[in-house]
């Protein structure tokens, strides 16, 4: 995957179903195998939800103010921008990406509208959760 930090998918999802398969007493490989697969692939969307939300949900809804932007973090949306970005739309992300000013987070905001960066995540979304259900149709 294209995470910045796939720790967090291994320790938020992975080691804790693995921790209650040790406690249930399973050693199989293949089951620790199969559940590493399904919770780093949970993970990894979980991950990039949380990037797409942080630009586009309410701050109500999402219980604080999304600054992904300001802060230059590199996430999904910006890794999937820099990947298809045009000369012109490189400029307006580079002169715009990482600065706390409304009127350049607008810029950028625009740019991804522009990009349809959120129909891309929606693709996304149905794209993993078939694949998470395929994982676990298999086990």
């Amino acid at each position: 995957g294209i995470l910045s930090d796939p720790g967090t998918a291994f320790y938020s999802f992975y080691l804790p179903v693995a921790s209650g398969l040790i406690l249930a007493g399973v050693s199989d490989p293949k089951a620790f195998k199969e559940t590493r697969d399904i919770t780093l692939a949970m993970g990894e969307y979980f991950q990039i939800q949380d990037d797409v939300l942080d630009c586009y949900a309410d701050p109500e809804t999402l219980g604080k103010i999304g600054t992904d932007i300001q802060d230059k973090k590199c996430s999904w949306l910006c890794v999937k921008a820099l990947e298809q970005a045009t000369k012109d739309q490189m400029k307006v992300l580079e002169g715009n990406y990482g600065q706390w000013d409304d009127a350049k987070v607008a810029k950028v905001k625009a740019l991804y509208d522009e990009m349809k960066l959120k129909e891309a995540f929606e693709a996304y979304e149905e794209e993993s959760y078939q694949s998470i259900k395929s994982m676990i149709a298999k086990v």
